[in-house]
């Protein structure tokens, strides 16, 4: 007697796109190519201005696309479709940003791991940057709450197979992330308090506080064209805010009291690098903005509760 095939869990890959056709398009190009067949792709265009949305639904009519009225931000933009998603059924989540190219079997790669432990509440690929092809952005990441930042593992770093273990980690990326649906069911969305920016650190904490695992998968590859959109549409300076604002933000959720000196010389040492920096450029805007976001982050009111699914 055959034995019936196991069915494969569906995956809804949701793409974010704000003013940035060319990528996005070469993104979903990608996405069309990879072997895995229970996936469908909803793109959400979050409030352009250039047309690029409409012109990207005319251009690949099999994705879903949503239209928002406005930027959301990261967090608000895949919040949308991730309702969308949940009221429709799916088995994983899959955030992907647009600045991506995907190798064809980095989601196949992907669901294998996540499948293989229930425990198991998101899985990330391992990242290059687009250019060079083979220098490391994230081979796998760690949180740490007295630092100011997160580390992504292997940055900048020619891959010489020192990063091809898969292995349990603290920090997941939202530049390519897998979610079990259930995951998202019982911590939560993404945090819109941050917009920008640390919403990957927040909801990895989250995840694993909720007793799953998150994993780094080196079998499954992608390559990031790193901070394209920043650099097309928003510009360094927002960034600087947003960067310094959300890891205040996150310091002050998860960051115990005693380690309290550690995360203030490590913030120290930061924020007087920057200021230096943006002196000797004189670009004082940057400076401005490290310091708005400081001030920001410190007197922002955390919400206590996140926003419904």
């Amino acid at each position: 007697m055959e034995k019936t095939p196991r069915r494969q869990p569906k995956v809804s890959i949701i793409v974010l796109s704000w003013n940035s056709y060319d990528v996005t398009r070469d993104c979903l190009l990608s996405l069309r190519k990879i072997d895995y067949p229970a996936f469908e792709v909803v793109l959400v265009d979050n409030g352009s201005v250039d047309g690029s949305g409409k012109k990207l639904a005319q251009d690949f009519p099999e994705v879903r696309v949503i239209l928002n009225d406005k930027n959301l931000g990261f967090t608000g933009g895949n919040n949308v479709a991730m309702r969308d998603v949940l009221a429709r059924g799916t088995d994983y989540l899959l955030l992907l940003n647009n600045d991506t190219i995907v190798a064809p079997n980095f989601l196949t790669e992907l669901v294998h791991v996540a499948e293989s432990d229930e425990r198991i509440g998101m899985v990330t690929p391992k990242i290059y940057y687009f250019e060079p092809a083979d220098k490391i952005w994230y081979a796998g990441g760690e949180y740490v709450p007295w630092k100011t930042f997160p580390v992504h593992f292997g940055l900048r770093e020619s891959d010489v197979g020192s990063y091809d273990q898969t292995k349990e980690v603290s920090f997941v990326s939202g530049c390519a992330l897998l979610v079990r649906v259930e995951t998202v069911q019982k911590v939560g969305l993404l945090d819109e308090i941050f917009f920008m920016g640390y919403e990957d650190v927040d909801w990895s904490m989250r995840a694993l506080r909720a007793g799953y695992k998150a994993m780094y998968v080196p079998a499954s590859v992608v390559w990031h064209r790193d901070s394209y959109v920043t650099k097309q549409s928003m510009g360094f300076a927002k960034r600087d805010f947003y960067n310094m604002r959300n890891a205040i933000l996150c310091a002050r959720k998860y960051l115990p009291l005693r380690q309290l000196p550690l995360f203030a010389f490590s913030m120290s040492k930061y924020v007087g690098y920057v200021t230096l920096r943006s002196l000797f450029q004189a670009d004082f805007k940057r400076a401005a903005s490290l310091y708005s976001g400081l001030w920001n982050g410190c007197w922002t009111a955390i919400p206590e509760k996140l926003p419904p699914l």
